[in-house]
């Protein structure tokens, strides 16, 4: 692809077509590897006879594989052409989802799962390499932000699939997986075969762990500790709630799911929402809302409204915060923004690995309308854990 950081008619086509192309993916590593467990979690429970403590353990690990594969990448993503990595994650995303489609015992299903998170991971860093260095600086912010929204679609989709094939849920799977190879075939032809080149910047002050552990820094990693749990407790154990509780019977938990995306994809634009007002009203808005679709899926017994009403909550103001928190972590480490977005992403896996598991360990005593509850207070308790000073210079403090 010729002229990729040029402005003429061909570099625009290119990064139009790129961001398509990005979203299209995530759609399908994120909306569809890493959250459609969630959606087909009572499914195996009576289909491979597992135990809630196993499937909590299944969220929880698959959550450690991304992160850590997400590290590794990072790490190593310099030595390979985005192109490479691209096509990898595509190629292993499709495989994960085929083998959960074909799996037989829940062992198989798991590893389907963690499998699809390892593309999940793969994919991200080198989406974002991509996008620093072959697009042009006008279509930078729309592409991160078109990304960065890229996994409701891929719900939207799951959801409709799985309405549609309503007599076999791992058919769903096998369809997606068919989404992802085409996908993969047509990054293959998109994308140009060409390294990316990387400035060597010398930082204003020495990495140690003292710049962790400053006072500025605590907030956040409580707040990351909370969203991480909020996240991704909801998008394990939602459906699973609304089906025991009778809030909704199957098929139409399909549509929930459906609903739960649609209701996001309004997040590509909290970008312009920060801007104009700020980050942290962004999290103390978003935050409580997300608390508020807690208490209502717990009330879900109560009828159909609340379930809807959850979903449209939830779908709005759960993925908006990830791009407040990465903002705040970069305003902590102005010098190094890569440590800062790192911090952000190891505080929401490490939640989003304990909340399932825990759950599972605590399910004999507790039920999930009560987890539910629990959620919501933590989601409103956060409010005060955000810094008055989170959109001025001064938060950065002494680095």
């Amino acid at each position: 692809m010729q002229q990729l950081n040029g402005t003429s008619v061909a570099a625009d086509r290119f990064a139009f077509a790129f961001t398509l192309a990005s979203v299209a993916m995530c759609s399908v590593a994120f909306g569809v590897g890493r959250y459609a467990y969630g959606l087909f979690l009572p499914a195996m429970r009576r289909d491979f006879g597992a135990r809630t403590v196993e499937l909590g353990m299944i969220a929880s690990f698959s959550t450690l594989v991304y992160f850590v594969t997400i590290m590794i990448v990072s790490a190593v993503a310099l030595h390979f052409k985005p192109r490479t990595l691209i096509l990898a994650a595509g190629i292993i995303t499709t495989l994960a989802l085929t083998m959960v489609g074909l799996a037989t015992n829940l062992r198989t299903a798991a590893t389907g799962i963690a499998l699809a998170s390892v593309g999940a991971g793969m994919y991200s860093p080198a989406m974002f390499e991509a996008i620093d260095a072959w697009l042009p600086a006008r279509w930078k912010p729309r592409a991160i932000g078109a990304a960065n929204a890229g996994s409701t679609p891929g719900l939207v989709i799951t959801g409709l699939t799985a309405y549609w094939f309503q007599a076999s849920w791992q058919h769903v799977w096998l369809v997606l997986a068919a989404l992802g190879g085409a996908l993969t075939a047509w990054q293959a032809w998109l994308l140009p075969n060409e390294s990316v080149a990387h400035a060597c910047v010398r930082p204003r002050h020495p990495l140690s762990l003292s710049r962790f552990l400053r006072r500025e820094c605590w907030p956040l990693y409580g707040a990351l500790l909370i969203y991480g749990l909020v996240f991704g407790i909801y998008m394990t154990f939602a459906v699973d709630l609304i089906l025991g509780s009778g809030g909704l019977a199957f098929p139409a938990d399909r549509l929930f799911w459906a609903l739960l995306g649609m209701a996001g994809l309004p997040t590509i634009f909290a970008g312009v929402f920060i801007a104009r007002y700020g980050v942290r009203l962004l999290l103390m808005v978003s935050l409580p809302m997300c608390g508020l679709s807690y208490v209502l899926l717990a009330l879900s017994s109560h009828g159909k409204p609340l379930v809807i009403a959850s979903a449209i909550l939830f779908g709005v103001f759960s993925i908006a915060p990830g791009g407040g928190f990465y903002l705040w972590g970069i305003r902590l480490f102005p010098d190094r923004p890569s440590i800062g977005t790192g911090c952000v992403t190891l505080g929401t896996a490490l939640a989003m690995m304990t909340g399932p598991a825990l759950y599972g360990l605590i399910s004999s005593w507790m039920s999930l309308p009560a987890f539910f509850a629990v959620i919501a207070a933590l989601a409103v308790l956060v409010i005060p854990i955000i810094p008055a000073d989170l959109d001025h210079s001064r938060l950065q403090g002494r680095n």
